[in-house]
């Protein structure tokens, strides 16, 4: 019995040039992985700015969207704030002015302003709808002055981490104003960060242009002398020659 055991005693190892390269593969591996993350690369100013811009973003979870316009820049305003909220568990607030006159009571009915805000606030609803985020949508309804100062006195309320505002082209007293008087307002007022977007640049209207100067000569009508369309055509005249 003792001289079977002896003879079934195990094997000595058996070692290969395969496993020895295996074995070497492995642990070269090992110790690259360790020496990565043992020396990782200094970090630098560009890297520590870049970190804070990340940060300070994440943070932003309270969004205040005003509802100025109908319009598709306040539609992408609103969605956009929408897809923030939704990635950062954040929330929305979606709000309406109704602007009334300095001479009458602030209680006073509008009819025509109040169906205008009250599109605006079906529209955002929908917005909201078609982003599959309706119940991270809170809208809120103002009776105001101006749109400006009530924007800014919500945002402060709420204790909003940004605005994000779409800009339309208005008119004012007749002319043609790029920036909305109520977004110029908030961007110098706001309590927090703000975001504007903005479409494309409207051209001045074309009774507003003056007339090409090939047009005028087509017509038959003369500049008159000595006007900057006279002395324009002159030097084109000149030139052609």
């Amino acid at each position: 019995m003792l001289a079977m055991l002896v003879a079934t005693s195990t094997n000595p190892l058996l070692i290969t040039p395969t496993g020895v390269v295996i074995a070497l593969l492995f642990a070269a591996s090992i110790i690259g992985v360790l020496g990565w993350m043992l020396h990782l690369p200094p970090e630098t100013e560009l890297s520590r700015t870049a970190s804070r811009a990340v940060r300070s973003l994440n943070k932003m979870t309270r969004i205040l969207v005003p509802l100025l316009h109908c319009s598709e820049e306040t539609d992408r305003a609103l969605a956009l704030a929408l897809q923030m909220a939704r990635h950062r568990n954040g929330s929305v607030w979606a709000l309406a002015v109704i602007e009334v006159p300095f001479m009458l009571p602030l209680d006073a009915t509008l009819g025509e302003e109040e169906k205008r805000v009250q599109a605006l606030i079906e529209r955002a609803r929908s917005v909201a709808r078609q982003s599959q985020t309706p119940s991270t949508l809170t809208v809120r309804l103002l009776k105001a002055r101006q749109a400006g100062p009530a924007i800014v006195y919500e945002a402060t309320q709420s204790a909003a981490d940004l605005i994000i505002v779409a800009n339309c082209p208005v008119r004012v007293r007749g002319s043609l104003q790029q920036i909305d008087p109520a977004v110029e307002y908030v961007l110098k007022h706001a309590p927090c960060e703000v975001l504007v977007l903005s479409g494309a640049r409207v051209p001045p209207s074309r009774e507003q242009e003056p007339a090409p100067l090939t047009l005028q000569h087509a017509s038959g009508v003369e500049p008159q002398r000595g006007s900057p369309t006279h002395e324009a055509s002159q030097e084109l005249s000149g030139t052609s020659r």
